[in-house]
């Protein structure tokens, strides 16, 4: 079997980030081949240099990935959502894969990310065969069961690694409708009241998800002018800077700035903090729908009062990353809000893999919206 090298960043369990080749094996009939054009360095990622996850390591972080597929193996004709596919076409991945049939994929069929055992592209061993599987290399391999998409022809093929967090995003505003009743105020629907937390990447395109999907007001909340003013062109309709106010009086401006004053239908957590969960509660109206999406890593205790949950009649949900379709979903938002939205703006710090260290720390630091790795420069 001929195998290929491919420069690759190692991450070991001490939090070391070095440069090294890796093996890349001839594909199998059921994979393909792809050459990585970037690679964004997400906020897991950051927590994962900080041995936040319980992994095998070392790995090959980076799972917002988009490149250009190389080789197709001899079984494939088209991606997951039937797209023909050919050599020279921009592609992006589904990291997560699930790897066994169990009793949650067989009883919980829209619920796919129950499944006890998956493997995550950019979270797994270098020893995991096929060793390329995580986007921060300059090859890498789709395996046999992998969920991948085409990315259009008039997208920017960059905009590709956008297409994983515009995943997470919008699948937290999926989790806040409730089907058939938005007319009563049930869940999310059309003119209502959003607030996100956090003008990071996630919060911001949770935001502009929001605004797409026809909210009539979207409240952006976070400590920095600058993040909530790239907020705005996201299509945030308020902006609170909480840092403006003493504690938690911040709260009561957000409600405010409501129809009625009561408190927005729906608070997405964006931040990751576990006060700012405290705050949604806090936040959000009665009846109302809060969405837990900062907490992927273990953060910190949150103090909850459950008479508070009763009382108020909540819904929470957990918003754990998106089912593999989501990716059609976060595909069609990117090319359709392409031309109002500035999505390229968000990679305002991009280094090739020599200065990869450089990026991390940017990332960590709130100095790069998304930080990106470019493999061949």
């Amino acid at each position: 079997m001929r195998v290929m090298k491919s420069e690759a960043l190692i991450l070991d369990d001490a939090g070391s980030i070095s440069k090294h080749d890796i093996d890349v094996p001839d594909i199998g009939s059921g994979e393909i081949l792809v050459r990585i054009e970037l690679t964004g360095i997400c906020g897991s990622d950051v927590k994962m240099r900080h041995g936040g996850f319980d992994l095998d390591y070392p790995v090959v972080p980076g799972h917002e990935l988009a490149g250009v597929i190389e080789q197709i193996g001899s079984d494939i004709e088209t991606d997951s959502q039937g797209n023909h596919i050919s050599e020279g076409d921009g592609v992006t991945v589904v990291p997560g894969i699930n790897a066994t049939e169990d009793w949650y994929t067989s009883h919980l069929p829209a619920r796919p990310l129950a499944c006890s055992d998956r493997k995550v592209y950019g979270f797994r061993g270098l020893s995991d065969y096929p060793h390329a599987h995580g986007g921060m290399s300059q090859y890498f391999i789709i395996e046999e069961g992998a969920s991948f998409y085409r990315l259009p022809d008039d997208l920017d093929l960059e905009l590709g690694a956008l297409v994983e967090p515009i995943a997470v995003a919008s699948h937290a505003l999926d989790l806040a409708y409730q089907p058939g009743l938005p007319w009563t105020r049930e869940g999310f629907g059309i003119g209502q009241s959003a607030v996100v937390q956090g003008a990071g990447p996630i919060g911001i395109l949770a935001g502009m998800t929001a605004r797409a999907a026809g909210a009539g007001q979207v409240i952006m909340i976070d400590l920095i002018d600058e993040r909530l003013e790239f907020a705005k062109e996201f299509g945030a309709t308020h902006t609170v800077n909480a840092s403006n106010y003493d504690g938690d009086e911040f709260i009561e401006v957000v409600r405010e700035a409501t129809p009625a004053g009561v408190g927005p239908d729906v608070v997405i957590e964006a931040v990751g903090h576990p006060s700012a969960f405290e705050q949604a509660i806090d936040i959000v109206r009665t009846a109302g729908t809060v969405v837990e999406l900062g907490h992927y890593g273990y953060n910190g205790e949150a103090k909850i009062d459950p008479s508070q949950l009763i009382h108020k009649e909540l819904k929470i949900h957990g918003s754990l990353a998106y089912p593999p379709t989501q990716f059609e979903a976060a595909i069609s938002l990117l090319e359709n809000k392409s031309g109002e939205v500035p999505f390229a703006d968000m990679f305002n710090y991009r280094v090739g893999l020599d200065d990869a260290i450089a990026a991390y720390d940017a990332q960590e630091n709130r100095e790069a919206y998304r930080a990106t790795i470019h493999p061949w420069e």
